[in-house]
Order: structure tokens, then sequence, then C-alpha cells
């Protein structure tokens, strides 16, 4: 998967994702006229689904969540419940739609491959044709159901975490309506007045933009545990103990997150905290770095600061997930003012004792109101 998360790839993938916010906004009802509220976690969930199936699986995947693609992934996800953990295999009603929806969608993704092989002709870049053109180490091809079955994965695999956190992010920024403000006059000051389209190189040119996606992490970070295998027996500095070989350590990211030691004010959300007085990003804790096959990346094993984990299985999808954050997050900056509604009491913490990310209200959650030259 990593061919398909590459500087290359991402490239491609800024302008879809960017044209995918768009198109939502033109066509979701909760976006018609000048002003209106938005029950944020629902339509964001959305917007993440059709901008990851666009850029990461390409045209015909994305076409199909205008249709049979929605309702199947909707049973696939309802198997994510607790009982599963244990009694995957038992014969529940949710299971059974889970099961049905897999071959389902199996099949959906082995027409669209058996279509692009008789096709011949590579039209875009995507994950789909990485996958068909790729082969293990003993030189086999990857055969199609394997392929079928790795994008179903790639699917559920960052739909639950991006969502979430898109819904912070808008949800924190209600609750500082002048860093809206800041964040759309810092694409002005930036690209220039008339706000061309994104490339995947403006991002890193918006520090405020990539530090507002930091900041959610570090208080919203979407995996509350992370388990490692001691391999060869782990002394714990000052003191006598010593973690042996087999034994499995937990790290929790919201701990370390949240430390006054690491990050003075911890439980205030404040995006220029990540910004140095020269209003540049500082990005990471600075510290050694390594590229695992899909990019340098810091290793993460001595910061504080771990949304997306650590070492070699720190999540492969770290660098994507900045792509459409960062770029969700500017497009909607562009076309949007927001604020929480009147009377609103502020926002409620992350709730890890939940097994999904569940709306928190039926109701609104965030006030828009349309720039005049969106």
């Amino acid at each position: 998967m990593k061919i398909g998360l590459t500087s290359e790839a991402f490239r491609s993938y800024v302008p879809l994702i960017s044209n995918e916010v768009n198109e939502f906004v033109k066509r979701a009802p909760v976006f018609q006229g000048q002003r209106g509220e938005l029950h944020v976690p629902t339509a964001m969930a959305e917007i993440t689904i059709y901008t990851a199936s666009r850029s990461l699986q390409g045209r015909e995947v994305r076409e199909k969540f205008d249709g049979t693609f929605a309702s199947l992934y909707h049973d696939l996800d309802m198997g994510f419940s607790a009982i599963n953990f244990a009694l995957h295999w038992a014969p529940l009603p949710h299971n059974r739609a889970r099961d049905i929806a897999q071959r389902k969608m199996t099949g959906l993704y082995m027409d669209i491959i058996k279509a692009r092989r008789a096709g011949g002709e590579r039209t875009e870049y995507d994950m789909i044709w990485n996958l068909m053109d790729s082969t293990y180490k003993d030189g086999t091809p990857v055969p199609d159901m394997e392929v079928a079955h790795m994008m179903i994965a790639l699917l559920m695999a960052g739909q639950h975490s991006s969502s979430a956190t898109i819904s912070w992010i808008m949800l924190r920024l209600a609750t500082r309506p002048e860093i809206v403000e800041e964040l759309y006059e810092e694409q002005k000051r930036v690209l220039g007045s008339d706000l061309p389209a994104l490339t995947y190189e403006d991002l890193s040119r918006l520090p405020l933009n990539q530090a507002t996606i930091r900041e959610t992490l570090r208080l919203h970070a979407p995996i509350h545990s992370i388990m490692r295998a001691v391999k060869s027996p782990m002394p714990i500095p000052g003191t006598q103990y010593v973690v042996p070989e087999g034994h499995v350590l937990i790290a929790a990211p919201g701990v370390t997150s949240q430390a006054e030691q690491y990050f003075p004010n911890p439980l205030e959300w404040d995006p220029h905290r990540w910004i140095d007085s020269k209003g540049v990003s500082m990005g990471d804790i600075q510290e050694e770095q390594e590229d695992y096959g899909y990019g340098l990346i810091s290793k993460g094993a001595h910061s504080p600061y771990l949304p997306f984990g650590a070492g070699r299985h720190r999540c492969i999808g770290e660098q994507f997930a900045y792509v459409q954050l960062g770029t969700i997050t500017a497009e909607m900056v562009r076309r949007f003012k927001w604020r929480l509604p009147e009377g609103s009491k502020g926002l409620v913490g992350t709730d890890y004792t939940s097994l999904f990310s569940r709306p928190l209200s039926k109701g609104a959650d965030i006030v828009w109101e349309k720039r005049e030259k969106a």
C-alpha cells in the first residue's frame, strides 16, 4: 500500500479532495442558502469517505458511494461491535449483514479490477492500480481477490479516525471564530487574495492550518492506547525493575500529550503553540527520523505527541491523514465562517470509554455563514 502514499501520489490527491469538498458543499441540503446550522459528525463522515475513496481508490469506487456502496459500507461498519472482539462468528443479525456486505463489496471491487484489466490503460494514479501491478517477494502477482480485500481494509482503516478528527477540528474552530478568520487571512496572504486552487505544496506553506490539525490531534488522539511487545529485557530507568522479554507494554498517547512538562496549559486548545516567533511551523518534536518505505517521518519513540503511534508500526496512513485533513480544513475555511450556536456551553472532551465516536447530539453543533466569494 505504501506505493500509493508517496509525495507523487499526494500531489494528485489534493485537487481530487478539494473537488469532492466543493461538490459536497454545492449539493448537500445542509449547505443550501447563505447561512444555516450543521450537525458536524454526520457531514464530516460523508466528506471523509468521499475524499478518501476518490483519491485513494479511484473514480469508479467514489461513484458507487452515491449508490450501492453506502449501504454496504454501513453494514460492514456495524460489524465493529464490542462482542465481536470475542465472538466475531456469532450468528447475530448484524454479523450476517456484515458478511453479506463483505461478499458483495468484494464482488464490486472484482468487477472494477476486471474492467480495468480489460481496458488495459492506466487512467489514474490510485491504490487499485498500484496493487494490480504489484507482486509478492517471490514474484507472484497479487491475486485480484486479495486486492479487493485490501481495498475493503483500506476503506475501513482510516475512516473513523479521519472523520472524528475533522469533526473535532470543526468543533474546536467553532469555539474560536477568530482563528477561522486567521486561517482565511493566512491563505490570502500566502497563496494570493484570489485564492487559487490548492496544491500539495501549498499545504506546507500554511503553518497555522497545519498547527490547527496538530493541536486538535494532541487533545483528541483517535487512538487511546498503543501496545508493543518487549523483544529483549527492558530495564525501567530509576528503578530495580526489568520487564521480561515477551511481555506487552501499553502506552496512552492522551497522557503525554496533555502533560504540563511538555505542553504548557495542556488542556487549552491553542494552535499557535506549534508556531514559532517567526510564524514558522515547528512541526513535531525534533528527534531521529527514519523512512520505513513511505517517506521520512519522525520515529516518535521519544516524543510526547503520538496520535499515529511510533516506530516501525507507526500508522502507515499518517501522511495521507495530514493531506486529507489539511485540504478539507483549508477548503472549508475558504467558503465559510462558523461558530457555536447561541447558548452553547462549549465542548465536552473525547470519550474513550465508547467503542465508537458517536454524535453527541441530534441537533446542530455549529452555525455557519457563507463567505461572499463562496
